[in-house]
């Protein structure tokens, strides 16, 4: 409870304040800017860059500390059951982890290539999507439909450009996971039997299960603590556009308080002044 509260509360309140300080910033930019942005852009960067570092600065360090935890309580109970089988388990931790890892991002589809750089431009199909709904009277007008939709297609398939090869790698990643943690239990099981049989006296057919499951139970949560390694390069990258977005200078800042201020007064003057112009030129043309 108190790391599922302290996590949760400190990356809800970074959360927070990334996405006022982007959405601040993006107020802040000139007209200019928004004219070489697209609006799929635009969107990605204050929608998805705040959520990979909130899903990143939270989210991981919090199962990382949990699944550590589990693993070192599921060796204890291990060691203390039937200590000769926790010693060859823990051999194969490094090797059962890496093989629930694959599995789990198999399972999620975290293994799959994302086709660039998770930023939406005007030639990527949502980029087509979005300019087409918001323009939706101008492309129905033109008579724009069928080029629309041969745009998006053609899109589709430049962001998969590798669909086979993707595949073949996630058929071979996801079996070579399956060999491991199979050969591993194998080992597992052939190591118990030879200790329950030659140490009868020592060690009972309830002490090896216990020790087992308690080690595998363990393993588990480590697989689905290392989902997110994945995904450190593109955090890095969203990180890097927002503290670009929260540090680029806007050449018009509607929002500035600095700069040339016209106080009341002069505006008054400056109004009287206007006024005294247009009677003195109203009664020099009455003269003539």
């Amino acid at each position: 409870a108190l790391v599922f509260y302290g996590f949760g509360m400190s990356s809800e309140r970074l959360n927070k304040r990334v996405r006022d300080s982007a959405f601040g910033a993006l107020v802040r930019q000139e007209v200019a800017f928004f004219d070489r942005q697209s609006v799929g852009g635009i969107t990605s960067q204050l929608q998805d860059d705040a959520a990979r570092i909130h899903t990143f600065s939270g989210e991981p360090i919090r199962s990382l500390i949990m699944s550590l935890s589990s693993v070192v309580t599921g060796l204890i109970v291990s060691f203390v059951y039937m200590w000769p089988f926790a010693l060859v388990s823990l051999g194969t931790i490094p090797f059962m982890g890496f093989a629930t890892s694959v599995e789990m991002k198999t399972m999620y589809g975290e293994d799959e290539d994302g086709g660039g750089d998770g930023k939406e431009n005007l030639n990527s199909p949502g980029g087509i999507i979005v300019e087409t709904l918001l323009n939706i009277r101008t492309v129905a007008s033109l008579n724009m439909e069928r080029q629309r939709y041969n745009d998006y297609v053609s899109a589709l398939h430049k962001a998969e450009p590798r669909t086979v090869f993707n595949s073949i790698k996630s058929g071979a990643t996801s079996g070579l996971s399956m060999i491991i943690q199979q050969w591993s239990n194998a080992l597992q099981f052939w190591w118990g039997g030879w200790l329950l049989f030659n140490y009868p006296d020592l060690f009972t057919f309830e002490d090896f299960l216990v020790s087992m499951f308690a080690l595998l139970f363990s393993l588990f949560a480590l697989g689905a603590a290392t989902m997110g390694a994945s995904d450190k390069k593109e955090c890095e990258k969203a990180a890097g556009r927002i503290f670009y977005l929260l540090g680029r200078e806007s050449e018009i800042d509607p929002l500035s308080k600095t700069g040339t201020k016209i106080c009341p007064s002069s505006r008054v003057n400056a109004g009287r002044a206007n006024s005294t112009r247009r009677v003195g030129s109203s009664t020099k043309k009455s003269d003539q």
